[in-house]
């Protein structure tokens, strides 16, 4: 058996683990962050959301680049890695969005303290 073949037998199990991964993260974030909201509005004090939600997010999107970077490996289409080029782009524009947003979460803390 030659390593490409290896290399692909290894991804196709690496591959969906961290998808899977990637989608667990993402559903906790959502969960927890409903749950501290209905938390919030029947104690009716300040928990701040988002920026939970948007590291939760952050984490899951990581685990999912990774995944399509790893796709990478066994592709041989043009068309295929067009694709795939086109949803790292979209997932890394995404990550920064959340980043940016998770960085004006933890200011908003400070000035309040």
């Amino acid at each position: 058996m030659n390593l490409e073949k290896m290399i692909e037998i290894a991804l196709e199990i690496v591959v969906p683990v961290l998808e899977l991964a990637g989608i667990f993260i993402v559903a906790e974030a959502a969960l927890a962050s409903f749950v501290r909201y209905i938390y919030a509005l029947a104690t009716r004090s300040r928990i701040h959301v988002k920026g939970r939600l948007a590291a939760g997010l952050l984490l899951g999107l990581e685990f999912m680049m990774t995944a399509e970077i790893l796709k990478t490996l066994v592709i041989r289409e043009l068309n295929d890695i067009l694709i795939l080029g086109g949803v790292v782009i979209l997932r890394a524009i995404l990550a920064f969005e959340l980043k940016q947003e998770e960085k004006e979460e933890r200011e908003e803390d400070k000035e309040e303290e």
